[in-house]
C-alpha cells in the first residue's frame, strides 16, 4: 500500500492519506474517522473528564441540599420580598441542579457506556432519544437559572429604588403572583429546550458537522 493512501478497512477502498481524520466520513465503514489515529469520545480531553465529574456532584450534592433547606424554611417568610426570593433562589438551586445532572449522564455515558467506542457510535448517539433527553435537561436548568437570576435582579434593584418603603406581608395575592412567575419561568424553559425537538423546527437546529 502506497504511504500516501489510506485503505478502508472494509471495503478495501483507498483513500488520500490527507482524507484520514479530516471530520469529513469517506469509508462507508467510518474507518478513516474511527480509529487510533483519531479516535472520538463525548469528552475529549481527560482533564474535562475529571472536571464533569468533579463539578457534576458537587452541583447536585449541594443544590439539592439548597433546595431542601429553603423549602423547609419557605413558610418562616414573614415579607413578601423575602418570600419571593427565596422561591427564585430554589428555583436557581433547581436549575443547577439540573446541569449538575446533565453533568454527571453525560460523564457516564463518556466513561461507561461508549469509552473509545463512541465514534462509531456518535451518529446513533447523536439522534438517540437519551441524547436529546440530557440536551432538553441541561437547556431547562440553563434557562431556568438565567431567567430566575434576572428576576432576582429586578426585584433586588426595586427593592433598592424603594428602600423607605416597609414590604408587605405574605398574603395569598403575593404567593399566588408568586406561583405565576414561577410557572411562567418553567414554561419558558421548558419551551425553549423542547422547540428545537419538533419536527417542523428541527431543520433551524441541526448539527452540520458529519462527525
Amino acid at each position: 500500500m502506497c504511504s500516501n493512501h489510506f485503505q478502508c478497512k472494509s471495503t478495501g477502498n483507498y483513500i488520500m492519506v490527507s482524507q484520514q481524520c479530516d471530520g469529513v466520513i469517506d469509508c462507508h465503514d467510518l474507518s478513516d474517522e474511527c480509529n487510533n489515529s483519531c479516535g472520538k469520545s463525548i469528552i475529549k480531553d481527560f482533564g474535562l473528564k475529571i472536571l464533569s465529574w468533579i463539578i457534576g456532584t458537587l452541583a447536585v450534592f449541594f443544590n439539592f441540599m439548597i433546595v431542601s433547606k429553603n423549602l423547609l424554611t419557605l413558610k418562616n417568610c414573614r415579607s413578601s420580598v423575602a418570600f419571593l426570593n427565596k422561591v427564585l433562589i430554589i428555583l436557581i438551586s433547581v436549575g443547577d441542579f439540573l446541569v449538575g445532572l446533565y453533568l454527571l449522564l453525560i460523564s457516564y455515558s463518556d466513561s461507561f457506556k461508549f469509552g473509545s467506542s463512541y465514534c462509531t457510535a456518535q451518529p446513533d448517539w447523536l439522534t438517540s432519544f437519551e441524547c436529546s433527553s440530557l440536551g432538553v435537561i441541561s437547556t431547562i436548568g440553563s434557562q431556568m437559572s438565567l431567567f430566575s437570576m434576572t428576576i432576582l435582579s429586578f426585584t433586588r434593584l426595586y427593592g433598592i429604588n424603594n428602600s423607605m418603603k416597609i414590604p408587605g406581608p405574605v398574603t395569598k395575592i403575593v404567593v399566588l403572583k408568586t406561583v405565576v412567575v414561577s410557572v411562567i419561568t418553567l414554561i419558558l424553559s421548558l419551551s425553549i429546550a423542547v422547540i428545537p425537538l419538533v419536527k417542523m423546527f428541527e431543520d433551524f437546529f441541526c448539527q452540520r458537522d458529519a462527525l
